[in-house]
């Protein structure tokens, strides 16, 4: 399949997705950061899963806002950090923290993480659980109908996700919320927990960029 038609599949699957969900529906972003032991210092390894929750009436005019600061339709905030743009993330972050009441980010972490063979995905589904949880359930932030959260690279990284969420939702502690892989190319929306995920996998790792600073009072964190 062809990169144009594989996008353009994507896009027409996510908005099947949209397209059964309410007007005052919720819908979470989810991406990740981690810090593996085999390269992380004095057993500094997490593995984190951050999620930006926003009504769907917001949702077009905060993908406006994101292209309109980066002045472009690409954007990975590791790259960006590393081409010297940090005042740029320092933008994003600051935007991020301007949101309303009716929007919220929540990071799961799950520290340190098992230097086993699969302590990695050990780790990932640990944060899956805790944090599809909690926007099942409504407590901490608004109860999410859907979940977008960015595909990995590798087809078996891939077939774990679906697994992982499978067996979580085997517990009943989720219901029956809708997961859905996609790719930041298809949804600029997925840019909001990347950006925010960098952030405070600085912080964790005591990085001194001070792009999770805007972010203080924000953003809550959750074991996992």
């Amino acid at each position: 399949m062809s990169k144009s038609r594989e996008l353009s599949t994507k896009k027409t699957l996510l908005e099947n997705a949209y397209s059964r969900l309410g007007g005052g529906s919720y819908v979470a972003f989810v991406d990740e950061s981690y810090v593996i032991p085999e390269i992380s210092n004095e057993n500094a390894s997490f593995y984190i899963l951050t999620a930006y929750i926003a009504p769907v009436r917001l949702h077009s005019a905060v993908r406006d806002d994101l292209v309109a600061i980066v002045d472009d339709e690409y954007w990975h905030t590791t790259e960006a950090h590393v081409a010297g743009k940090g005042e740029l993330i320092h933008d994003l972050c600051r935007y991020i923290s301007e949101g309303g009441d009716d929007e919220a980010i929540l990071i799961a972490l799950k520290a340190p993480i098992s230097d086993s063979v699969d302590g990695d995905e050990e780790a990932r589904k640990a944060c899956f659980a805790s944090l599809l949880g909690e926007l099942h359930s409504g407590a901490r932030v608004p109860r999410t109908q859907l979940v977008v959260v960015e595909e990995r690279r590798h087809q078996g990284q891939r077939a774990a996700d679906v697994k992982a969420v499978k067996d979580i939702r085997a517990t009943g502690a989720i219901g029956q919320i809708v997961v859905h892989f996609t790719s930041p190319s298809v949804e600029r929306l997925l840019w909001v927990p990347d950006i925010v995920s960098f952030a405070q996998n600085h912080k964790e790792r005591g990085v001194p960029s001070g792009y999770a600073a805007h972010l203080d009072g924000y953003i809550e964190v959750i074991p996992a």
